[in-house]
């Protein structure tokens, strides 16, 4: 059809081929958020993107904080783990528009990350082992640490903070920590422990412990603060055999009723 001369003929040329005019959109209401997937307690910002004259917003929130809003561009924050709907109606004075977006906004939870108080550990020890972090796979830091060992050497004698931290599969982190104290292991509470006899030492095949309390417990640790032995005593005494260690110095952490010592031993 050309020339066009005039709208009457244009129109008529689409309705005799089935075609109709669309009504003109005057409103229409919409949005979109920075965010769709988040962990617990963290915020999403909400942007209006409705078409028309709007002078009012009523935003409703599935699980969000505030729960609805009449701001144009509201920032809600998810403290619950969950899939939340967001539904927005806008208004020109005249009409209203409703858009409803089911299952808008994943939350997910922090993993449970915990991590185990830890034993003294002696000075003398050139790396230690870190260990009783879950769930399995996070990773552990603090000062003198590294690679999942911290150097009680080079820390030297006082409190350490160690911080073992999990990722789970929907990028949570959460932060465990705990302290790890530094002895010189000359003998720690010994005032409160009376009569403890180690020997022989330097030792073979046996070591031999006593003491007037009653003992609990004993600890003997390798030179890099591994837990090579961890055995429950009911008695005065108490005899370990050292045959099947390696020569070297280790110590070892004899708990009584009356509290520990910890003491090094050589092994030949």
């Amino acid at each position: 059809m050309w020339p066009i001369n005039n709208t009457q003929t244009f129109v008529n040329f689409f309705q005799n081929n089935g075609l109709s005019q669309a009504p003109c959109i005057t409103l229409s209401a919409g949005f979109e958020a920075d965010v769709v997937e988040i962990c617990e307690e963290n915020s999403v910002n909400f942007t209006d993107q409705s078409v028309g004259d709007i002078i009012t917003w009523d935003w409703t929130f599935e699980g969000g904080n505030p729960a609805s809003s009449s701001e144009e561009n509201p920032t809600v924050t998810y403290d619950i783990d969950g899939t939340y709907d967001v539904q927005l109606i806008v208004g020109d004075g005249v009409e209203t528009s409703t858009t409803l977006m089911e299952n808008y906004i994943s939350v997910y939870a922090y993993p449970n990350t915990t991590l185990d108080p830890f034993a003294v550990a002696c000075v003398q020890w050139t790396e230690l082992e870190l260990t009783g972090g879950l769930p399995d796979g996070g990773v552990y830091s603090g000062e003198f640490v590294e690679n999942g060992f911290f150097t009680p050497a080079t820390a030297g004698v006082g409190d350490h903070t160690i911080f073992y931290s999990y990722t789970n599969d929907e990028g949570c982190e959460a932060i465990a920590e705990e302290t790890l104290t530094v002895d010189a292991c000359t003998g720690f509470n010994e005032n409160s422990v009376d009569g403890i006899k180690i020997y022989p030492n330097p030792a073979t095949k046996l070591v031999n412990l006593t003491s007037a309390s009653k003992i609990i417990s004993i600890q003997v640790f390798n030179h890099i603060g591994q837990l090579v032995l961890d055995k429950n005593v009911d008695g005065n005494s108490c005899q370990l055999v050292t045959s099947e260690f390696e020569s070297g110095v280790y110590s070892i952490k004899l708990e009584t009723e009356q509290g520990f010592v910890i003491k090094q031993i050589v092994i030949e």
